[in-house]
């Protein structure tokens, strides 16, 4: 994460937690702190975790920005991007380096739900108008979450 971005999550947290802002700006700025963050967990450790609070109150943000840093590294990132690739693949029938078969058998394993097929193939649910993935869509739907917009 370069340091542009860091300072730009650190404004918004600062405004999110030093005024009153109305309802629909702290959504505002909660959408685009989850836009720049790599974490989708990132308000957990503010919110929910005094880990990376100081005693004054204040952020630790060099410990905060440490954590979500990791968060690319972590299995469950693994997982939903494999899933992302083979899905990708299955959708545009490239059996290059891996069978259709051994695509199918690997999401089922990964996936937490099996109607993954009927997002991408019965219903369409998950898929764009010129034919790809929605990824926020479909891994939101398979995994039962409403925060996966680091897949875009």
């Amino acid at each position: 994460m370069n340091d542009d971005t860091k300072q730009k999550i650190t404004l918004l947290l600062e405004e999110l937690l030093s005024t009153t802002s109305s309802e629909s700006r702290q959504k505002d700025i909660d959408n685009k702190i989850s836009k720049l963050s790599p974490d989708p967990f990132w308000s957990d450790y503010i919110f929910w975790n005094e880990e990376y609070v100081n005693e004054d109150g204040s952020i630790n943000y060099e410990k905060f920005f440490d954590k979500i840093a990791e968060y690319p590294s972590s299995n469950e990132y693994k997982i939903k991007s494999r899933i992302l690739d083979l899905a990708r693949k299955l959708i545009m029938r490239d059996f290059s380096d891996i069978s259709e078969v051994n695509i199918v058998n690997e999401i089922n394993e990964l996936s937490p739900d099996i109607s993954w097929t009927s997002y991408l193939f019965v219903d369409k649910t998950c898929l764009s108008d010129d034919g790809s993935i929605d990824k926020e869509k479909f891994l939101n739907k398979i995994f039962k979450e409403s925060w996966n917009e680091n897949f875009r």
